[in-house]
Protein backbone atom coordinates (compact mmCIF):
# COMPACT_ATOMS: atom_id res chain seq x y z
CA UNK A 1 0.00 0.00 0.00
CA UNK A 2 2.78 2.45 0.91
CA UNK A 3 4.66 1.64 -2.30
CA UNK A 4 1.54 2.24 -4.40
CA UNK A 5 1.02 5.59 -2.68
CA UNK A 6 4.68 6.53 -3.29
CA UNK A 7 4.42 5.68 -7.02
CA UNK A 8 1.11 7.53 -7.33
CA UNK A 9 2.53 10.59 -5.62
CA UNK A 10 5.62 10.62 -7.84
CA UNK A 11 3.49 10.19 -10.98
CA UNK A 12 1.24 13.07 -9.91
CA UNK A 13 4.23 15.38 -9.38
CA UNK A 14 5.61 14.41 -12.78
CA UNK A 15 2.24 15.00 -14.48
CA UNK A 16 2.03 18.49 -12.92
CA UNK A 17 5.56 19.26 -14.10
CA UNK A 18 4.71 18.11 -17.63
CA UNK A 19 1.63 20.34 -17.65
CA UNK A 20 3.63 23.34 -16.39
CA UNK A 21 6.29 22.88 -19.10
CA UNK A 22 3.62 22.37 -21.77
CA UNK A 23 1.82 25.54 -20.74
CA UNK A 24 5.05 27.51 -20.61
CA UNK A 25 6.01 26.42 -24.13
CA UNK A 26 2.59 27.04 -25.73
CA UNK A 27 1.66 30.27 -23.96
CA UNK A 28 4.99 32.10 -23.88
CA UNK A 29 7.17 32.96 -26.80
CA UNK A 30 10.21 32.97 -24.56
CA UNK A 31 11.13 30.27 -22.03
CA UNK A 32 14.07 31.13 -19.81
CA UNK A 33 16.94 28.65 -19.47
CA UNK A 34 17.02 29.22 -15.71
CA UNK A 35 13.39 28.14 -15.35
CA UNK A 36 13.98 25.02 -17.47
CA UNK A 37 17.09 24.24 -15.41
CA UNK A 38 15.10 24.50 -12.16
CA UNK A 39 12.41 22.17 -13.55
CA UNK A 40 15.05 19.65 -14.60
CA UNK A 41 16.88 19.63 -11.29
CA UNK A 42 13.72 19.45 -9.20
CA UNK A 43 12.19 16.54 -11.12
CA UNK A 44 15.40 14.81 -12.22
CA UNK A 45 14.38 15.42 -15.82
CA UNK A 46 16.18 15.84 -19.14
CA UNK A 47 14.42 18.38 -21.43
CA UNK A 48 14.93 18.62 -25.16
CA UNK A 49 13.01 20.87 -27.58
CA UNK A 50 12.97 21.55 -31.32
CA UNK A 51 11.23 24.55 -32.85
CA UNK A 52 10.44 23.87 -36.53
CA UNK A 53 13.25 21.37 -36.61
CA UNK A 54 15.77 23.64 -34.87
CA UNK A 55 17.03 22.24 -31.54
CA UNK A 56 17.00 24.51 -28.53
CA UNK A 57 20.51 25.09 -27.22
CA UNK A 58 20.23 24.21 -23.49
CA UNK A 59 23.01 22.80 -21.34
CA UNK A 60 20.68 21.39 -18.66
CA UNK A 61 20.18 21.86 -14.94
CA UNK A 62 21.94 18.70 -13.73
CA UNK A 63 24.09 15.80 -14.97
CA UNK A 64 22.32 12.45 -15.39
CA UNK A 65 24.11 9.10 -15.09
CA UNK A 66 23.86 8.60 -18.87
CA UNK A 67 24.94 11.18 -21.47
CA UNK A 68 22.25 13.66 -22.52
CA UNK A 69 23.01 13.09 -26.20
CA UNK A 70 22.44 9.35 -25.78
CA UNK A 71 19.15 9.89 -23.94
CA UNK A 72 17.86 12.40 -26.48
CA UNK A 73 18.82 10.20 -29.45
CA UNK A 74 17.00 7.22 -27.95
CA UNK A 75 13.97 9.37 -27.10
CA UNK A 76 13.65 10.75 -30.64
CA UNK A 77 14.01 7.30 -32.13
CA UNK A 78 11.61 5.49 -29.82
CA UNK A 79 9.00 8.28 -29.80
CA UNK A 80 8.27 7.51 -33.43
CA UNK A 81 7.91 3.84 -32.58
CA UNK A 82 5.51 4.84 -29.79
CA UNK A 83 3.24 6.65 -32.32
CA UNK A 84 4.55 10.24 -32.55
CA UNK A 85 4.48 11.63 -36.15
CA UNK A 86 6.46 14.89 -36.45
CA UNK A 87 5.12 15.49 -39.98
CA UNK A 88 1.49 15.86 -38.85
CA UNK A 89 0.82 19.31 -37.39
CA UNK A 90 -1.67 18.50 -34.68
CA UNK A 91 -1.24 18.12 -30.95
CA UNK A 92 0.25 14.75 -30.08
CA UNK A 93 1.48 13.13 -26.88
CA UNK A 94 3.01 9.71 -26.26
CA UNK A 95 4.48 8.08 -23.13
CA UNK A 96 6.96 5.22 -23.23
CA UNK A 97 9.85 3.62 -21.40
CA UNK A 98 13.29 4.41 -22.72
CA UNK A 99 15.16 1.26 -23.68
CA UNK A 100 18.79 0.88 -24.57
CA UNK A 101 21.53 -1.64 -23.82
CA UNK A 102 23.96 1.22 -23.32
CA UNK A 103 21.86 2.80 -20.54
CA UNK A 104 22.96 2.36 -16.95
CA UNK A 105 19.83 3.89 -15.46
CA UNK A 106 16.07 3.54 -15.88
CA UNK A 107 14.08 6.21 -17.73
CA UNK A 108 10.66 7.02 -19.12
CA UNK A 109 9.84 9.64 -21.69
CA UNK A 110 6.90 11.87 -22.55
CA UNK A 111 7.13 13.21 -26.10
CA UNK A 112 4.77 15.93 -27.36
CA UNK A 113 4.19 17.80 -30.60
CA UNK A 114 2.75 21.25 -29.87
CA UNK A 115 1.62 23.17 -33.03
CA UNK A 116 1.18 26.94 -33.04
CA UNK A 117 -2.26 28.53 -33.23
CA UNK A 118 -1.87 29.20 -36.97
CA UNK A 119 -0.76 25.57 -37.43
CA UNK A 120 2.22 26.93 -39.35
CA UNK A 121 4.90 25.67 -37.00
CA UNK A 122 5.32 23.22 -34.14
CA UNK A 123 7.52 22.52 -31.11
CA UNK A 124 8.76 19.01 -30.41
CA UNK A 125 9.20 18.52 -26.68
CA UNK A 126 10.88 15.52 -25.07
CA UNK A 127 10.69 15.18 -21.28
CA UNK A 128 12.90 12.33 -20.12
CA UNK A 129 12.34 11.23 -16.53
CA UNK A 130 15.06 9.54 -14.45
CA UNK A 131 13.32 6.71 -12.54
CA UNK A 132 16.36 5.98 -10.36
CA UNK A 133 15.31 8.11 -7.36
CA UNK A 134 11.84 6.52 -7.30
CA UNK A 135 13.29 3.02 -7.58
CA UNK A 136 15.77 3.80 -4.81
CA UNK A 137 12.94 5.09 -2.66
CA UNK A 138 10.85 1.99 -3.31
CA UNK A 139 13.75 -0.31 -2.47
CA UNK A 140 14.42 1.67 0.69
CA UNK A 141 10.78 1.20 1.65
CA UNK A 142 11.05 -2.52 0.92
CA UNK A 143 14.08 -2.84 3.18
CA UNK A 144 12.50 -0.61 5.81
CA UNK A 145 9.29 -2.60 5.95
CA UNK A 146 11.23 -5.86 5.81
CA UNK A 147 13.31 -4.72 8.77
CA UNK A 148 10.19 -3.62 10.63
CA UNK A 149 8.47 -6.92 9.87
CA UNK A 150 11.53 -8.89 10.98
CA UNK A 151 11.83 -6.81 14.15
CA UNK A 152 8.12 -7.23 14.81
CA UNK A 153 8.36 -10.96 14.21
CA UNK A 154 11.32 -11.23 16.59
CA UNK A 155 9.55 -9.19 19.26
CA UNK A 156 6.36 -11.23 18.79
CA UNK A 157 8.33 -14.47 18.99
CA UNK A 158 10.12 -13.28 22.12
CA UNK A 159 6.89 -12.12 23.75
CA UNK A 160 5.13 -15.34 22.77
CA UNK A 161 7.96 -17.43 24.19
CA UNK A 162 8.02 -15.31 27.34
CA UNK A 163 4.25 -15.49 27.82
CA UNK A 164 4.10 -19.23 27.12
CA UNK A 165 7.04 -19.85 29.44
CA UNK A 166 5.43 -17.69 32.11
CA UNK A 167 2.08 -19.43 31.69
CA UNK A 168 3.58 -22.93 31.75
CA UNK A 169 6.16 -22.32 34.46
CA UNK A 170 3.74 -22.88 37.38
CA UNK A 171 2.53 -26.09 35.74
CA UNK A 172 6.08 -27.29 35.17
CA UNK A 173 7.04 -26.42 38.73
CA UNK A 174 3.96 -28.18 40.09
CA UNK A 175 4.72 -31.28 38.02
CA UNK A 176 8.35 -31.24 39.17
CA UNK A 177 7.25 -30.93 42.81
CA UNK A 178 4.77 -33.74 42.28
CA UNK A 179 7.46 -35.99 40.82
CA UNK A 180 9.80 -35.18 43.71
CA UNK A 181 7.00 -35.75 46.21
CA UNK A 182 6.05 -39.12 44.74
CA UNK A 183 9.69 -40.21 44.60
CA UNK A 184 10.33 -39.15 48.20
CA UNK A 185 7.09 -40.73 49.42
CA UNK A 186 7.99 -43.97 47.68
CA UNK A 187 11.41 -43.90 49.33
CA UNK A 188 9.89 -43.34 52.78
CA UNK A 189 7.30 -46.09 52.27
CA UNK A 190 9.92 -48.60 51.18
CA UNK A 191 11.70 -48.65 54.56
CA UNK A 192 8.77 -49.58 56.86
CA UNK A 193 7.39 -52.00 54.29
CA UNK A 194 10.75 -53.76 54.10
CA UNK A 195 10.99 -54.04 57.88
CA UNK A 196 7.36 -55.17 58.08
CA UNK A 197 7.88 -57.89 55.50
CA UNK A 198 11.11 -59.09 57.08
CA UNK A 199 9.55 -59.17 60.57
CA UNK A 200 6.54 -61.20 59.41
CA UNK A 201 8.74 -63.63 57.50
CA UNK A 202 11.01 -64.07 60.53
CA UNK A 203 7.99 -64.64 62.81
CA UNK A 204 6.80 -67.44 60.51
CA UNK A 205 10.20 -69.09 60.04
CA UNK A 206 10.64 -72.28 62.18
CA UNK A 207 14.20 -71.43 63.18
CA UNK A 208 13.10 -68.04 64.64
CA UNK A 209 9.63 -68.98 65.82
CA UNK A 210 10.64 -68.52 69.47
CA UNK A 211 11.27 -64.81 68.69
CA UNK A 212 7.87 -64.32 67.01
CA UNK A 213 6.51 -61.92 69.70
CA UNK A 214 9.53 -59.65 69.24
CA UNK A 215 9.20 -59.68 65.45
CA UNK A 216 5.46 -59.03 65.67
CA UNK A 217 6.13 -56.09 67.96
CA UNK A 218 8.51 -54.66 65.34
CA UNK A 219 5.87 -55.20 62.66
CA UNK A 220 3.25 -53.39 64.78
CA UNK A 221 5.61 -50.44 65.23
CA UNK A 222 6.14 -50.23 61.46
CA UNK A 223 2.36 -50.36 60.92
CA UNK A 224 2.04 -47.38 63.27
CA UNK A 225 4.71 -45.55 61.28
CA UNK A 226 2.89 -46.32 58.03
CA UNK A 227 -0.36 -45.07 59.53
CA UNK A 228 1.23 -41.75 60.53
CA UNK A 229 2.90 -41.39 57.14
CA UNK A 230 -0.36 -42.15 55.32
CA UNK A 231 -2.23 -39.58 57.42
CA UNK A 232 0.40 -36.91 56.66
CA UNK A 233 0.34 -37.72 52.95
CA UNK A 234 -3.46 -37.52 52.87
CA UNK A 235 -3.40 -34.11 54.55
CA UNK A 236 -0.85 -32.76 52.08
CA UNK A 237 -2.58 -34.27 49.04
CA UNK A 238 -5.97 -33.03 50.20
CA UNK A 239 -4.58 -29.54 50.73
CA UNK A 240 -3.04 -29.52 47.25
CA UNK A 241 -6.30 -30.65 45.67
CA UNK A 242 -8.38 -28.24 47.76
CA UNK A 243 -10.50 -31.07 49.16
CA UNK A 244 -9.13 -31.30 52.71
CA UNK A 245 -12.14 -31.07 54.95
CA UNK A 246 -12.17 -28.82 57.99
CA UNK A 247 -14.91 -28.26 60.54
CA UNK A 248 -14.59 -24.54 61.14
CA UNK A 249 -16.25 -23.01 64.17
CA UNK A 250 -15.75 -20.19 66.63
CA UNK A 251 -13.32 -21.27 69.31
CA UNK A 252 -12.10 -19.45 72.41
CA UNK A 253 -8.39 -18.95 71.84
CA UNK A 254 -7.62 -18.66 75.56
CA UNK A 255 -9.46 -21.91 76.33
CA UNK A 256 -7.83 -23.70 73.40
CA UNK A 257 -4.32 -22.71 74.51
CA UNK A 258 -4.94 -23.62 78.15
CA UNK A 259 -6.22 -27.07 77.13
CA UNK A 260 -3.31 -27.49 74.72
CA UNK A 261 -0.88 -26.60 77.51
CA UNK A 262 -2.46 -29.03 79.98
CA UNK A 263 -2.44 -31.84 77.41
CA UNK A 264 1.27 -31.44 76.59
CA UNK A 265 2.68 -30.78 80.08
CA UNK A 266 3.10 -34.55 80.71
CA UNK A 267 4.69 -35.02 77.26
CA UNK A 268 7.15 -32.23 78.00
CA UNK A 269 8.00 -33.79 81.37
CA UNK A 270 8.65 -37.18 79.74
CA UNK A 271 11.21 -35.51 77.46
CA UNK A 272 12.87 -33.66 80.33
CA UNK A 273 11.45 -30.22 79.55
CA UNK A 274 9.34 -27.67 81.34
CA UNK A 275 6.41 -26.22 79.41
CA UNK A 276 5.21 -22.66 80.05
CA UNK A 277 2.16 -20.83 78.68
CA UNK A 278 2.34 -17.04 78.32
CA UNK A 279 -0.94 -15.21 77.72
CA UNK A 280 -1.46 -11.45 77.52
CA UNK A 281 -3.44 -9.68 80.26
CA UNK A 282 -6.37 -8.98 77.97
CA UNK A 283 -8.52 -11.80 76.52
CA UNK A 284 -7.43 -13.08 73.14
CA UNK A 285 -9.72 -12.69 70.13
CA UNK A 286 -11.65 -15.77 69.12
CA UNK A 287 -10.61 -17.83 66.09
CA UNK A 288 -12.69 -19.26 63.27
CA UNK A 289 -10.91 -22.60 63.11
CA UNK A 290 -11.02 -26.39 63.22
CA UNK A 291 -9.89 -27.13 66.78
CA UNK A 292 -8.76 -30.68 65.95
CA UNK A 293 -6.65 -29.58 62.97
CA UNK A 294 -5.27 -26.66 64.97
CA UNK A 295 -4.22 -29.00 67.78
CA UNK A 296 -2.52 -31.19 65.17
CA UNK A 297 -0.55 -28.15 63.96
CA UNK A 298 0.72 -27.21 67.42
CA UNK A 299 1.37 -30.86 68.25
CA UNK A 300 3.91 -30.95 65.43
CA UNK A 301 5.62 -27.80 66.70
CA UNK A 302 5.65 -28.91 70.36
CA UNK A 303 6.87 -32.44 69.61
CA UNK A 304 9.70 -31.04 67.49
CA UNK A 305 10.64 -28.69 70.33
CA UNK A 306 10.63 -31.56 72.86
CA UNK A 307 12.61 -33.98 70.73
CA UNK A 308 15.27 -31.69 69.27
CA UNK A 309 16.02 -29.45 72.25
CA UNK A 310 18.46 -30.57 74.95
CA UNK A 311 16.82 -32.04 78.03
CA UNK A 312 16.39 -29.50 80.79
CA UNK A 313 15.75 -26.55 78.44
CA UNK A 314 12.37 -24.82 78.65
CA UNK A 315 9.70 -24.83 75.93
CA UNK A 316 7.18 -22.02 75.81
CA UNK A 317 3.79 -21.36 74.23
CA UNK A 318 3.49 -17.62 73.66
CA UNK A 319 0.41 -15.71 72.48
CA UNK A 320 0.86 -12.14 71.25
CA UNK A 321 -1.37 -9.37 69.95
CA UNK A 322 0.73 -7.38 67.47
CA UNK A 323 0.08 -3.61 67.23
CA UNK A 324 -0.97 -4.01 63.58
CA UNK A 325 -3.77 -6.39 64.58
CA UNK A 326 -4.33 -10.10 64.23
CA UNK A 327 -2.92 -12.82 66.45
CA UNK A 328 0.44 -14.58 66.79
CA UNK A 329 0.87 -17.90 68.61
CA UNK A 330 4.46 -19.12 68.94
CA UNK A 331 6.21 -22.24 70.16
CA UNK A 332 9.61 -21.26 71.53
CA UNK A 333 12.47 -23.67 72.19
CA UNK A 334 16.09 -23.18 73.28
CA UNK A 335 17.71 -25.91 71.23
CA UNK A 336 20.17 -25.79 68.32
CA UNK A 337 17.85 -23.65 66.20
CA UNK A 338 17.49 -23.69 62.42
CA UNK A 339 20.45 -22.57 60.26
CA UNK A 340 19.76 -19.56 58.07
CA UNK A 341 20.54 -21.60 54.97
CA UNK A 342 17.66 -23.97 55.79
CA UNK A 343 15.01 -21.50 56.94
CA UNK A 344 13.65 -20.94 53.43
CA UNK A 345 13.10 -24.66 52.80
CA UNK A 346 12.40 -26.13 56.20
CA UNK A 347 8.67 -26.31 55.41
CA UNK A 348 9.26 -28.24 52.16
CA UNK A 349 8.13 -31.83 52.01
CA UNK A 350 10.92 -34.30 52.70
CA UNK A 351 13.36 -31.40 52.89
CA UNK A 352 16.89 -32.81 53.06
CA UNK A 353 17.90 -30.23 55.60
CA UNK A 354 15.04 -31.22 57.93
CA UNK A 355 16.51 -32.69 61.11
CA UNK A 356 13.60 -35.13 61.42
CA UNK A 357 14.93 -37.13 58.50
CA UNK A 358 17.99 -38.17 60.44
CA UNK A 359 16.10 -40.84 62.37
CA UNK A 360 13.39 -43.42 61.69
CA UNK A 361 10.76 -41.79 63.90
CA UNK A 362 9.86 -38.99 61.50
CA UNK A 363 9.54 -38.62 57.74
CA UNK A 364 10.30 -34.94 57.26
CA UNK A 365 6.62 -34.18 56.73
CA UNK A 366 5.67 -32.67 60.09
CA UNK A 367 6.47 -29.05 59.34
CA UNK A 368 5.02 -29.39 55.82
CA UNK A 369 1.77 -30.66 57.35
CA UNK A 370 1.78 -27.88 59.95
CA UNK A 371 2.31 -25.27 57.24
CA UNK A 372 -0.54 -26.78 55.20
CA UNK A 373 -2.93 -26.66 58.19
CA UNK A 374 -1.93 -23.07 58.93
CA UNK A 375 -2.65 -22.12 55.32
CA UNK A 376 -6.08 -23.77 55.53
CA UNK A 377 -6.82 -21.46 58.48
CA UNK A 378 -5.70 -18.35 56.63
CA UNK A 379 -2.51 -18.17 58.69
CA UNK A 380 1.20 -18.25 57.89
CA UNK A 381 3.75 -20.44 59.66
CA UNK A 382 7.15 -18.80 60.03
CA UNK A 383 10.40 -19.60 61.84
CA UNK A 384 12.83 -17.19 63.49
CA UNK A 385 15.74 -17.44 65.88
CA UNK A 386 15.08 -17.47 69.62
CA UNK A 387 17.13 -14.82 71.46
CA UNK A 388 20.00 -16.66 73.14
CA UNK A 389 19.66 -19.68 70.85
CA UNK A 390 16.89 -21.93 69.62
CA UNK A 391 13.99 -21.76 67.18
CA UNK A 392 10.68 -19.94 67.45
CA UNK A 393 7.86 -21.14 65.20
CA UNK A 394 5.09 -18.55 64.86
CA UNK A 395 1.58 -19.03 63.46
CA UNK A 396 0.41 -15.61 62.28
CA UNK A 397 -3.24 -14.67 61.71
CA UNK A 398 -4.29 -11.41 60.15
CA UNK A 399 -7.36 -9.42 61.17
CA UNK A 400 -9.71 -10.94 58.60
CA UNK A 401 -9.20 -14.43 60.09
CA UNK A 402 -9.55 -13.40 63.74
CA UNK A 403 -12.96 -12.93 65.30
CA UNK A 404 -13.94 -10.08 67.59
CA UNK A 405 -12.95 -10.25 71.26
CA UNK A 406 -16.61 -9.98 72.22
CA UNK A 407 -17.47 -13.29 70.54
CA UNK A 408 -17.49 -15.15 73.89
CA UNK A 409 -18.29 -12.33 76.28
Amino acid sequence: MAQIEAVSGADLVFANTVSAIEDAVTENNLVRDSWLASQEAAGRLVLYMEDNGHPLVFSGGWTPADARTTLVALAREQAVSAGLNPDRLHRQKVNFSLNGAQLSGSYTCTAMLLPSEQMSSAVLLYIIRDMGPLHDRLWAMVWQYTALWAAGALILAFLSHWMVDRALRPTAQAMQKQREFVAAAGHELRSPLTVLKASLQAAQAPETAHLAPQFLSHAASEVDRLSRLTEDLLILAGGDAGVLRTSLAKISTDTFLVELYERFVPVARDHGHSLTLHLPDNPLPALHADAQRLEQLFAVLLNNAFEYSPAGTPVEILAELPPSGGLHIAVVDHGPGVPDAEKHRIFDRFARGDRSRTDKTHFGLGLAVASQIASLHGAILRVRDTPGGGATFVVEWRNNHVLDRSSFS
